[in-house]
């Protein structure tokens, strides 16, 4: 069950980012973000209550709160980053980035990373230089959007954010369920929706976008399905299944959207989900 669960999360992660991203493509990033939180949080409550929480604490709910900002701030930019970029660069980058970061925070916390996580460490960073080259001609044919550079730049960022996403659940009793999650929705909510009704971007009921509506089901859905895997099954079997979602991702920029990938990306993309695997199984 949890390598079902596992494989879940990894499959509606990369249709949720997916979404979204083609959604920023044409309407405001951060109405995007707005429609994609509030639709997530409508989609997990129903089933936070159901499934309950055996140890929910103060503490719990605190460090859930704490990561909504970050997380707002993140999300607006991976999809910004993805209307005006390639999914093939901004995915896999904050994938990696989002994977490091609470590794280094082990570490500061006295934690010894085993030699498979030290391997994908290593792995993450050759990756991210790999991912983020382009000719002349592949910059050229980016038009008006986004430099490789600021790309990579703004993933790294928005890595940053998902990081602390998970550094602060990560922290959470596994007795807690799904409430440290709904706090993060709230707070990011919260951020956002004065942000979108000062920008003119607040969307109204009848106007929503059906791609971010649909990618905020599929978040909440990876939310759910993650979270359980995590707490009932074998930890590293979770972790490194829940991660596979950039390929997801990327297969479906590919498919749907034509992006084209050339053979270096395609060595970077293989190497930052295999790094990302092993920072997670380690």
């Amino acid at each position: 069950m949890t390598v079902v669960l596992a494989l879940l999360a990894s499959i509606f992660i990369g249709i949720s980012d997916f979404l979204g991203g083609t959604a920023s493509r044409t309407r405001s990033p951060l109405e995007t973000s707005v429609v994609v939180f509030v639709v997530t949080l409508v989609t997990l409550v129903p089933i936070a209550l159901l499934l309950g929480a055996r140890d929910l604490t103060v503490h719990d709910a605190g460090l859930g709160a704490v990561s909504g900002l970050p997380t707002s701030v993140a999300y607006v930019g991976f999809f910004t980053a993805i209307g005006r970029g390639r999914m093939s660069i901004v995915v896999p980058i904050s994938a990696a980035v989002t994977a490091l970061l609470p590794a280094i925070v082990g570490i500061a916390e006295g934690n010894v990373l085993s030699t498979v996580a030290l391997g994908g460490v290593l792995c993450a960073l050759v990756a991210i230089p790999l991912v983020a080259y382009e000719t002349d001609e592949g910059e050229a044919a980016a038009g008006d959007g986004w430099s490789p550079a600021r790309q990579v730049l703004v993933s790294i960022l928005c890595g940053v954010g998902f990081g602390i996403y998970f550094i602060c659940v990560g922290h959470t009793h596994r007795g807690s369920g799904l409430w440290p999650t709904v706090a993060s929705l709230v707070v990011a909510i919260a951020v956002l929706v004065p942000l979108a009704a000062r920008g003119g971007v607040l969307p109204a009921v009848a106007s929503l976008s059906r791609l971010a509506v649909a990618g905020g089901v599929a978040l909440g859905l990876a939310d759910v399905a993650l979270t359980t895997a995590l707490q009932r099954g074998p930890l590293t079997i979770a972790s490194v299944l829940g991660n596979l979602y950039p390929l997801v991702t990327i297969a479906l920029g590919v498919a749907v959207l034509g992006e084209r990938v050339r053979s270096w990306h395609a060595v970077g993309i293989v190497l930052a989900v295999v790094g990302v695997a092993m920072i997670a199984a380690g």
